[in-house]
């Protein structure tokens, strides 16, 4: 007979377990949802990837308790080795955020005098015109130029200790008084490693190893070395006329403390935790680090000390992002929402945007994409003020956990600049100035009225106790923010009744338009762009307000050119500018369309259309002529190479760079007289170019 005991363990068993199970469910609710969100974003990767042509990917992210890490394709496509959350990637530029927090490490051990000539720590490097500080170089306020000449600085193959990574660009000119303009600059971090190494006594690798990487754990971070064995180095990829090469060998320690470092996603993770946590420096040191610096003219930079800090529809964003031979990285923070993404690709073209914003979007349940498009001039720029206030305001007053303005008097001033400019009057009196006073709504010197008000209104509508709160702007958008603000009653300050009745009229209509279809749709190059148009048309035939989709047209636009199938490209961009004529964005991917099937001068006429839309649009910069340049010439298409040169010429006439670049391009195909009217040209326009005085003379003594 069976032991009474033993009948009854089952039974005291059953109701032990029965007690915790709630300890042992599969998981919360919020674990589900992040659950259904990374299956939803391994169906999107595994797309875009196919899309993209990218061999491989790292991923992860951490959401409060709750982190995830995946690796997708392949770290080594020869050996079919499969890319993994500790595959080790190239970080490049994200390394100048590890510069920045060894800097400030140093600066509260008093060692580093952040307002010094750099000299006094760096007594080899040459005096320039104006005296430079570490703490412009650390903002990119400093005037060192970045790669000059990328044909030869860009694919350095010896290895390079401090001393002689500086002296690639000791030479140079400044490119600008310290503090006037923001200019990227790696070599202003590479002196700033030098910065380091002189404070410390010790190398810039030894310094971060021990007092960054060892303290937070990273035990896979290190610098990088080609003769090192690294565990799980991931072989670097690059596309040359649509297929996948092997990336072009580059020794990096010629960008030491600006790009030189490797690293996983998942010490990445491990590198956020921290500094959310303000680990590693004190917290009013991590203030500093995350407030955008101001040129001399008070205009933000969208840049701290080693970070780029700009809001993401109303969200505090800290963030950086990587690109060089073999790879292309992006670190995102939302320090005051404890979430951060890590991203790597040894693929070095690939643009890791749409894998960033696709799982932060999943992740935290919003719509982080879609913009609105207003059918009027006047109305979007009305519109796109609204836009940054609530964008500026409500960022700032989760990572300040108060209002901007100091006192009454500043919210008041704000509150009328505000009245004064916002509104089609103002526009329609002096198109021009209003335009500009709009523009400047956010930087100090229009005393950040923008933000003030925002941040105001943030106050009156979010408790900040109230997470949901926060999460309820963030998902409605800045209409519904300044239409319950309007609402409310009792409010010392308001808003002036035209603009009132505007946002008003914007809310209605923009309920109509972003519906839940709308909000799903994902436009990709299996899109069906007849059947798009006609659906979008008609949606928002006679609405004053709609969800902009120009970002991802463009895309895909830009994406069928460089499979050489122009028609689709222009089909896709002549869509684009139906739905959205105001828009510079579809003008001048058509003007890129055209340039590359020889039509010049129709694509001349569309960049100068497109730059009188607006001058300041990304599609008719020189960043965006430049990456079409590189294609251009990776193609072999030098008549339309050369094309492009003489319209960005033509709508940039006082850039001396520009005239010396375009004539280094003359030079280099042998036509000489064309080089020296260009280089002259440079130099009449700026004649302190020392380098390019150099040039003149070479080719007169030939």
């Amino acid at each position: 007979m069976m032991n009474p005991r033993i009948r009854m363990i089952p039974i005291v068993l059953f109701f032990i377990l029965w007690s915790f199970l709630p300890l042992f469910s599969l998981e919360t609710d919020s674990e589900q949802s992040y659950l259904q969100a990374i299956q939803e974003f391994d169906e999107f990767v595994k797309k875009q990837m196919e899309k993209d042509q990218a061999p491989g990917i790292s991923v992860g992210f951490f959401k409060d308790d709750f982190t995830w890490t995946q690796g997708y394709g392949y770290s080594d496509l020869e050996n079919k080795v499969k890319a993994k959350p500790e595959s080790s990637y190239r970080l490049a530029s994200i390394t100048k955020t590890i510069t920045a927090i060894a800097v400030l490490q140093l600066v509260e051990e008093r060692k580093i005098d952040l307002d010094a000539k750099v000299q006094t720590y760096v007594p080899y490097f040459p005096e320039k015109k104006w005296p430079m500080t570490s703490r412009l170089l650390l903002g990119h306020l400093g005037g060192i130029s970045h790669y000059k000449n990328y044909e030869k600085e860009g694919h350095i193959k010896t290895h390079k200790n401090t001393k002689e990574a500086l002296e690639i660009f000791d030479d140079f000119d400044l490119v600008a008084k310290p503090r006037t303009e923001y200019h990227y600059s790696s070599y202003g971090y590479n002196l700033l490693g030098a910065v380091i190494e002189g404070a410390s006594g010790k190398s810039y690798g030894e310094y971060i190893k021990e007092n960054i990487f060892k303290s937070l754990g990273m035990t896979h971070s290190r610098m990088d070395d080609p003769v090192d064995l690294i565990p799980n180095r991931v072989e670097g990829y690059r596309l040359i006329n649509g297929e996948i090469k092997n990336s072009e060998y580059v020794d990096v320690s010629s960008r030491f403390a600006a790009g030189g470092t490797r690293s996983t996603v998942v010490d990445l993770l491990k590198y956020a935790e921290q500094i959310i946590q303000e680990k590693l420096l004190k917290e009013s040191t991590w203030k500093k680090i995350f407030t955008p610096m101001t040129t001399t003219k008070g205009h933000l930079t969208g840049y701290g000390m080693g970070w780029g800090v700009s809001p993401w529809k109303g969200h505090f964003r800290v963030s950086h992002g990587g690109s060089q031979p073999e790879t292309r990285t992006y670190l995102l923070i939302f320090p005051t929402e404890n979430f951060a993404l890590a991203l790597g690709s040894n693929l070095e073209d690939v643009a890791l945007m749409p894998y960033v914003r696709r799982l932060t979007e999943l992740v935290l349940d919003e719509d982080l994409h879609t913009q609105a498009y207003v059918n009027n001039k006047k109305g979007q720029i009305i519109y796109d003020a609204c836009q940054q206030t609530f964008s500026y305001g409500l960022s700032q007053y989760d990572w300040q956990g108060r209002p901007t303005a100091r006192d009454n008097k500043e919210l008041e001033q704000a509150f009328d600049y505000f009245n004064k400019y916002v509104q089609k009057k103002s526009l329609e009196k002096n198109f021009k100035k209003t335009k500009k006073k709009i523009e400047d709504g956010i930087h100090p010197v229009s005393g950040q009225a923008f933000t003030k008000v925002g941040s105001y209104m943030a106050s009156r509508l979010v408790p900040q106790e109230e997470s949901s709160s926060f999460k309820k702007y963030r998902q409605s958008g800045p209409l519904s923010f300044f239409k319950d603000y309007i609402r409310q009653k009792g409010e010392t300050y308001e808003f002036s009744e035209e603009f009132s009745r505007l946002v008003f009229q914007y809310e209605q209509d923009w309920s109509t338009t972003y519906t839940d279809k709308i909000q799903e749709l994902h436009i990709s190059k299996e899109t069906d762009f007849h059947a798009l148009g006609s659906w979008l048309k008609k949606a928002f035939a006679q609405k004053t307000i709609y969800p902009d989709f120009t970002g991802e047209m463009t895309r895909v636009g830009r994406h069928f050119l460089g499979e050489n199938k122009h028609k689709k490209s222009i089909e896709i961009f002549n869509l684009a500018h139906e739905l959205y004529p105001h828009s510079p964005s579809p003008v001048s991917g058509l003007a890129s369309a055209y340039l590359w099937t020889g039509n010049v001068k129709k694509a001349r006429s569309l960049y100068q259309k497109a730059f009188e839309m607006d001058p300041s649009h990304y599609g008719v910069s020189l960043h965006a002529f430049e990456d079409l340049a590189q294609k251009l010439k990776e193609a072999d298409k030098i008549s339309e190479l050369l094309a492009l040169g003489k319209i960005a010429v033509k709508l940039y006439p006082e850039n001396a760079q520009l005239h010396a670049r375009i004539g280094d391009l003359y030079r280099k195909l042998g036509k000489r007289k064309k080089a020296l009217s260009l280089y002259k040209k440079a130099l009449k326009l700026d004649p302190e170019l020392e380098e390019v005085q150099e040039k003149i003379k070479k080719l007169k003594k030939k």
